[in-house]
């Protein structure tokens, strides 16, 4: 006895190498996706690469201050005394003085010392001479970030610059990064600087998700995924704006405090607004949908509120109530985050997986971005250098980008399934409305039409009815192959008829019946001479043995509808239409040879 090379265990049979050929159809299922996701990839480190080659700042143009002491004096008396930019502070009433320490050697004229701080009152002196003061005289007193560009007069190098800061919060809200030194004219760069590729790329997000939101709008009502597709921009906006305002690229669009300050927190409000409204089109989950559409609306509603307050003169600002509304964004992404990665579909498609590998690598560098933002404040130059390092590294900037390629590649190929989707629907909504013998109309197709002719109740047409003579005969006597020529000969004539009939339809309503409806009435005689003449010309060209004729009635609905009482519809037309073709059939009987029933 021979046996298969199929091995099996109970019902299951596993045959050798099976298992690879499926991974392999699997993976050639999905080709188009994949190539989609890895173009994304790549096209972003591409585009990466480039903006760090081109757009980097040269290092010669600027050189960072390590030369800095620090002195936190609290409000009891006592001092803290830092050799580093890693410090702390532990309450707004302390005062913090950083000493810089200028060398000789870096003297040049129009040089400025540029950094960050969080949302203090910050000024600058050489000696008692008050070189710049920031945060004072600003319109809305906002948590945010301040870029501070200190002019530095040319007998302070070979001396120090003392800056002296009054924090009106209780803690660093990061790292303290080193002062860089560098020309006045170069200081507008600072921002970016180390950061230019990532800037580059964050602002071309921006700008194509806000394009994004413009397209989808427009088409909201016109496509599902467009409503899916409004929120996914929105979202990805909100968190590119909120990163940019956060990290202070902003300032390198504009230098107005009063306008980069709010952006952070416009952002952040987006970000709780649209993530839950995002999220509710991926769940199956009835009652977390629910839950999240109802929520999003309700802030979304919310933070258009506080949007208006803000642009009016109410003295609103995004501070109130901050830790609040941190909570409820904590509390909102978390909750899409989670209806995200377990969306509660009986069968995962490639956009399920993607979107679950790609948000737990979000929700990783997302709490290794909380570790960081948590520590950085307690991180001094006593702590051990792997940590020292561990605070400087840009987990937000990978998160973010985590995110939007997640995002996006799971929305395309879920659009792409969409659009397979309605392509098969259609072509079997086709294949149901199609004689696939000539490509016409079916019966059910005339029927549709009809019903639609009728509910409109359009009266100026004209029902051409056609019937093949003699294709008995050519199937009996010649076979079915010249029977399916005679009707595909006859088909073609009609077609080619009817296209001067824009508004009109042709279907085949039986094995050797055809029924045009033409519109507007009046070109129903034209149209019938010109099946004929097409059925001479075809009959002349393929010179077929068995004979090609048809018999035809035409019938108007104005010519019912003007004699009989009651409703008339096509039903009626068509009727009247199949007597005169009768008739028309009795007459051709008596000049021919062949036997025709009529």
């Amino acid at each position: 006895m021979k046996y298969s090379s199929a091995i099996f265990f109970g019902d299951y049979c596993e045959i050798p190498g099976g298992y690879m050929k499926t991974k392999l159809m699997e993976i050639k299922k999905h080709q188009a996706s994949l190539l989609l996701f890895a173009g994304l990839i790549t096209g972003l480190l591409i585009l990466y690469f480039i903006f760090d080659i081109l757009g980097k700042v040269s290092p010669n143009s600027y050189r960072p201050l390590t030369n800095i002491t620090v002195d936190v004096a609290h409000k009891d008396g006592t001092v803290d005394y830092f050799n580093s930019h890693l410090f702390n502070f532990t309450s707004k009433d302390d005062v913090i003085t950083i000493h810089l320490h200028l060398d000789e050697e870096s003297k040049q004229k129009h040089q400025s010392v540029n950094f960050f701080f969080y949302n203090s009152v910050v000024k600058a002196y050489y000696k008692d001479r008050l070189l710049a003061s920031y945060g004072e005289n600003l319109k809305r007193h906002m948590i945010g970030k301040l870029k501070i560009s200190i002019p530095i007069p040319s007998d302070a190098f070979g001396d120090e610059i003392r800056i002296v800061i009054h924090p009106t919060l209780d803690v660093l809200e990061d790292t303290f990064k080193p002062p860089l030194l560098m020309s006045e004219a170069d200081a507008s760069f600072y921002p970016i600087i180390g950061l230019e590729a990532s800037y580059a790329l964050f602002i071309v997000i921006l700008i194509f998700s806000f394009l994004g939101i413009v397209v989808f709008t427009f088409l909201y009502r016109t496509f599902d995924f467009a409503r899916e597709g409004t929120w996914l921009m929105a979202l990805i906006f909100a968190i590119t704006l909120w990163f940019v305002g956060n990290s202070g690229m902003i300032y390198l669009l504009t230098a107005n405090e009063d306008l980069n300050a709010p952006s952070e927190y416009i952002g952040m409000y987006l970000l709780f607004t649209t993530a839950p409204l995002y999220a509710s089109f991926e769940t199956e989950r009835p009652l977390l949908k629910k839950y999240l559409k109802i929520s999003g609306s309700i802030l979304l509603g919310f933070s258009f509120l506080c949007f208006v307050l803000y642009i009016l003169p109410t003295g609103f600002t995004y501070v109130w109530a901050l830790r609040q509304v941190q909570t409820l964004q904590i509390v909102m992404v978390f909750s899409s985050l989670v209806s995200l990665l377990f969306p509660g579909k009986k069968h995962m498609n490639l956009e399920d997986y993607v979107m679950r590998i790609g948000l737990t690598t979000v929700a990783l560098f997302g709490l290794l971005e909380q570790i960081r933002i948590i520590i950085s404040a307690q991180v001094t130059e006593t702590w051990p250098a792997f940590m020292q390092m561990f605070i400087k590294m840009h987990f937000s900037i990978a998160l973010i980008l985590a995110m939007v390629v997640t995002l996006y590649s799971s929305y395309f190929i879920k659009v792409k399934y969409i659009l397979q989707k309605n392509l098969r629907e259609k072509h079997l909504e086709i294949l149901a409305y199609t004689d696939n013998l000539t490509t016409l109309g079916n019966r059910q197709y005339l029927q549709r039409k009809l019903n639609i002719l009728d509910s409109k109740n359009n009266k100026n047409y004209a029902v051409i009815f056609i019937d093949i003579n003699d294709l008995k005969y050519a199937n009996d006597t010649f076979g079915h192959e010249a029977g399916d020529q005679l009707i595909k000969m006859v088909a073609s004539s009609i077609k080619d008829a009817m296209e001067d009939s824009s508004d009109g339809f042709v279907g085949r309503n039986g094995g050797d019946e055809f029924i045009c409806v033409v519109i507007p009435s009046i070109d129903a005689d034209s149209i019938a001479k010109k099946i004929k003449d097409n059925l001479i010309l075809a009959r002349e060209h393929e010179k077929p043995p068995f004979p090609v004729s048809i018999s035809l009635g035409i019938a108007n609905y104005s010519e019912l509808a003007g004699g009989e009482q009651g409703s008339i519809d096509s039903s009626d037309v068509i009727k009247l239409a199949d007597e005169r073709m009768y008739a028309d059939k009795c007459i051709q009987k008596k000049n021919r040879k062949l036997p025709l029933q009529c």
